[in-house]
């Protein structure tokens, strides 16, 4: 790991030259050898992506790798900011360093032209292997990295520095493109797409993060007239219009399987959004509903205020689950359904008393004006 970490430190210090007018002394062996040093990086990163343990100590040590700072060039428009807390910092990063170099070098117009030359042989399309190796040329990333760049560039007027109110039309292209990042994820390696959803929980703000998800979950195809003479969807592998509830089932069952997330979900969705979620998959519906049973048992009667009130400041209010209820019960069979029966279980369990205070469950009834069990009076 020694040895990787240094070679690590060392590629860093040729990104950052690769911007400046240093880079203007390289020829055809110089980036020939820089970018096969970026391919060997890209080689660990795939070697070691999805074995945890290997994973977590290399990322450890390289949030801990002290970067030597870039060339200052004072005659150079491009320099390389951000080095002590860039992409090569993170595990992610080790896989594209050859599209980081690559576009660097593209972008120096001191490169001479060599060494221009030399990259742009590396940009032509890739024959495939004599083992039928999928993986796609440098220039395939590239562009892939391009378009990302772009569409970063396009969204990020929109979204601002924190928009209450999400256009529509923004919040369903975000909604596609991390759908199909995760199908771009599950096709490279089994599971990967968790430990991406993984990653962007902890790092994106989680109101915004919820929202992403709550749209991808209920994504639908979108319509339009189907021409015989085109076939989009074969010819665009990324065409959002196949995207629908099956491509959301491993975001679906990554939700399920994190409590915080889950809970972050119940506490801050708005909702009638949160109830469209449940009345689209059951098994949102019930994992809510017990989550909500289980913050509600945390709730007390304050003889004092004269109100039900929770210790944990992150928990459930009383607010919060009478308008959880308040959705559930006027959404649609069979969440309407499913909903009040659960109240009325938790209500009997409780023993079923009338009087205020007592019963958290007869109290929430009471004030959601739902007096009698379903299919009574």
């Amino acid at each position: 790991m020694e040895l990787l970490l240094e070679q690590l430190e060392r590629f860093a210090e040729v990104l950052a030259v690769s911007r400046t007018r240093h880079a203007g002394s390289w020829g055809r062996v110089a980036v020939r050898r820089s970018l096969c040093w970026a391919r060997y990086l890209r080689h660990v990163h795939g070697r070691f992506r999805l074995r945890g343990p290997v994973r977590a100590a290399l990322e450890g040590r390289l949030r801990r790798l002290r970067l030597r700072p870039a060339p200052q060039d004072g005659d150079s428009a491009h320099t390389a900011p951000g080095l002590e807390s860039g992409p090569l910092r993170s595990f992610e990063g080790l896989g594209c360093g050859e599209q980081l170099l690559a576009l660097g070098l593209l972008e120096n117009a001191s490169l001479p032209s060599p060494a221009l030359h030399e990259l742009l042989q590396h940009l032509r399309p890739e024959e495939p292997s004599e083992e039928g190796s999928d993986e796609r040329g440098l220039g395939d990333r590239l562009a892939e990295l391009a378009r990302r760049r772009a569409a970063s560039q396009l969204l990020r007027p929109l979204l601002g520095s924190s928009p209450a109110q999400p256009d529509p039309v923004l919040r369903r292209t975000e909604a596609e493109l991390l759908l199909l990042r995760l199908r771009q994820e599950a096709e490279a390696e089994p599971g990967a797409e968790a430990l991406l959803l993984d990653r962007l929980w902890q790092q994106l703000p989680q109101s915004r993060w919820l929202t992403v998800v709550a749209e991808a979950l209920l994504l639908q195809p979108a319509p339009g007239p189907r021409r015989e003479d085109c076939s989009s969807d074969e010819d665009d592998p990324g065409s959002p219009s196949d995207l629908g509830p099956a491509t959301a089932t491993p975001l679906l069952a990554w939700l399920l399987s994190r409590p915080a997330p889950l809970a972050a979900l119940c506490r801050l969705l708005p909702t009638p959004l949160l109830a469209s979620l449940a009345s689209r998959h059951s098994d949102l519906a019930e994992a809510c509903l017990d989550l909500l049973w289980d913050w509600a048992s945390h709730l007390h009667f304050d003889l004092t205020k004269g109100a039900w009130v929770g210790t944990d400041p992150e928990g459930l209010t009383w607010e919060r689950l009478r308008d959880c209820y308040r959705s559930f019960c006027q959404a649609p069979p069979p969440l309407s359904i499913q909903a009040r029966i659960a109240l009325d279980s938790c209500r009997a369990r409780d023993g079923g008393f009338e009087a205020p205070g007592l019963s958290v469950w007869t109290d929430l009834g009471r004030d959601l004006g739902l007096e009698e069990p379903p299919g009574e009076g």
